[in-house]
């Protein structure tokens, strides 16, 4: 019987660390909005993301704007994008199926 897939602990993906300190690291499942206390804006920010479940998941900005898109929520990859930050960077939208489980941090 194969082994079922599960994601990493939330402390193993904190490495590599991206430059910037540690602004939030969460655990769940299903849609999900994260409060990301940006010191101040225009600082490189950096988003990783690990999702396991059906369909896809689709972090966003407080104004709706995209900040990553992945397709496939299967858990063997953890996707990271860094920008530059805005004000409206201060709240991410994560949407996901409800089933799907995910891990994301954020670092600024």
């Amino acid at each position: 019987m194969a082994a079922k897939t599960r994601l990493p602990v939330l402390e193993s993906l904190k490495y590599p660390v991206p430059s910037g300190k540690l602004l939030t690291a969460r655990s769940g499942r299903g849609t999900a909005r994260l409060e990301v206390p940006l010191a101040k804006t225009g600082s490189q920010i950096t988003v990783r993301l690990i999702c396991l479940g059906p369909g896809d998941a689709k972090v966003t900005d407080g104004s709706g704007g995209s900040v990553l898109k992945v397709a496939g929520c299967n858990a063997t990859a953890a996707y990271t994008t860094g920008f530059t930050g805005t004000k409206s960077d201060r709240v991410m939208q994560l949407g996901v199926k409800p089933s799907v489980e995910w891990r994301l941090l954020v670092w600024g």
